[in-house]
């Protein structure tokens, strides 16, 4: 179970760390990345691109930050099982994580 649970956190991180390469390398409105539900006037004006490209950076970085910590707290007693207790309160923990790694995308439409 507990492999189960550091795969699942890994492959966030991993997601989330490649949305912020993805910002940070001003690509994020490219059609081939996250670009096709976005206003085309996000994608003309220079300034709006470049907060788009910076939320994508900054709330990817954050969501893997955030991902890191029940990673942590996995692998500091690996062998240990957890209690339903603990797996629901991991549950909403990544939860907001995703949450806040995915606000980009409802941000973008409003800017």
């Amino acid at each position: 179970m507990n492999t189960a649970l550091a795969l699942g956190l890994i492959v966030g991180i991993v997601a989330f760390g490649f949305g912020s390469s993805v910002g940070l390398r001003g690509k994020a409105l490219y059609p081939d990345y996250y670009g096709d539900d976005v206003p085309d006037r996000v994608k003309t004006t220079p300034h709006l691109r470049a907060r788009a490209n910076r939320l994508f950076v900054v709330c990817g970085v954050a969501a893997a930050i955030l991902l890191l910590a029940p990673l942590l707290w996995i692998f500091s007693d690996f062998q240990r099982e957890r209690t339903t207790w603990e797996l629901a309160g991991l549950a909403a923990y990544v939860f907001v994580a995703v949450v806040i790694g995915g606000y980009p995308f409802a941000k973008i439409k409003t800017l």
